[in-house]
C-alpha cells in the first residue's frame, strides 16, 4: 500500500498533519528551494515533539553533491533526530565521488533517500548498486515547481517503470512534485511506497503558505490508511 508523506515547515504544521494521519512527516523549508533545508533548531524541536511511531524525514537543501558539503549537512540533520535524510541529485547520475560519500554515511547507520528530478530524467543509475551501498530509498520529484507537476513532466508509464525498478532492487520508492488530488488515483495504481505533498496541503495550493487542515484531510481520505499495515523493511514504524 502507498503511504502519505506531508512536508511541513513548522512544529504546528507537523502536529497538524500527524493528527490527521500523515504516515511520514517531512521537514522542509519551501522558501529555500525544491529541497530547502529547515533550520536545524526547528528540526530538532519538531523531532522532540513527534512521537517515535511516526517516521520523520528531512531535506538538506538544494546542495551540489560535493562530498564534504553533503556529508556534513547529512550528519547535522541526522543529529537533529530525524529517521531519514533526503539528499537531492541535481544531475542525471551520481559521481563515484558522491557514491563514496554516501557509503560513508550509511556506514554510520544513517538512513538516506536519494531524490532524483524529472527535469534531469532519465537518470543513469544502477539501483542495485544503490541498495548495495546501504541506501534506504529513491524518489522522483520536480525541481522547478513553476513549470508543471510530476505527471505533466513524465508520463505514467515512465513513472511506473521507475517505481518498478526501484522496488525490484529492494529500495523504498516515492513520487512527489506539486502533486494534486487529481493525481492520486492514477499514481495509486502505480503503487509507490509513498506519495509526497506540500502545495496541495497549503492555503491557495501555494507551497510557501501555511498548511490547511481541510486540504490535509482531503488528501488523507484519498489515500487508503496504512494503519496496522506492516512497515516497509527500510522504514521504521511507517503508518503504525
Amino acid at each position: 500500500m502507498t503511504g502519505f508523506l506531508a512536508s511541513v515547515s513548522s512544529a504546528d504544521e507537523a502536529q497538524l498533519v500527524r493528527s490527521l494521519g500523515a504516515d511520514v512527516i517531512d521537514l522542509k523549508d519551501p522558501n529555500q528551494g525544491a529541497l530547502g533545508a529547515l533550520d536545524e533548531h526547528k528540526a530538532r524541536s519538531i523531532a522532540a515533539l513527534i512521537d517515535k511511531k511516526t517516521t520523520l524525514s528531512a531535506t538538506i537543501g538544494d546542495l551540489p553533491a560535493y562530498a564534504a558539503e553533503l556529508e556534513s549537512a547529512v550528519i547535522r540533520m541526522h543529529a537533529c533526530g530525524v529517521d531519514i535524510v533526503k539528499v537531492g541529485v541535481f544531475d542525471k547520475s551520481l559521481s563515484p565521488f558522491s557514491l563514496s560519500a554516501l557509503d560513508r554515511l550509511t556506514d554510520r547507520n544513517i538512513r538516506i533517500v536519494l531524490v532524483f528530478f524529472a527535469e534531469f530524467f532519465p537518470v543513469e543509475v544502477d539501483f542495485e548498486k544503490l541498495k548495495g551501498s546501504g541506501l534506504t530509498g529513491v524518489m522522483l520529484d520536480t525541481c522547478d515547481k513553476a513549470s508543471g507537476n510530476l505527471r505533466e513532466k513524465l508520463d505514467d508509464e515512465t513513472l511506473a517503470k521507475f517505481v518498478n525498478n526501484v522496488e525490484r532492487a529492494g529500495l523504498l520508492s516515492g513520487l512527489a512534485g506539486s502533486l494534486s488530488r487529481e493525481d492520486i488515483p492514477p499514481l495509486l495504481r502505480i503503487n509507490p511506497d509513498y506519495l509526497g505533498f506540500r502545495g496541495a496541503l497549503c492555503k491557495q495550493h501555494k507551497r510557501e503558505m501555511q498548511i490547511d487542515s481541510t486540504k490535509v484531510a482531503e488528501i488523507r481520505k484519498l489515500i487508503p490508511e496504512r494503519a496496522h499495515i506492516t512497515a516497509h523493511p527500510n522504514l521504521p514504524a511507517l503508518g503504525q
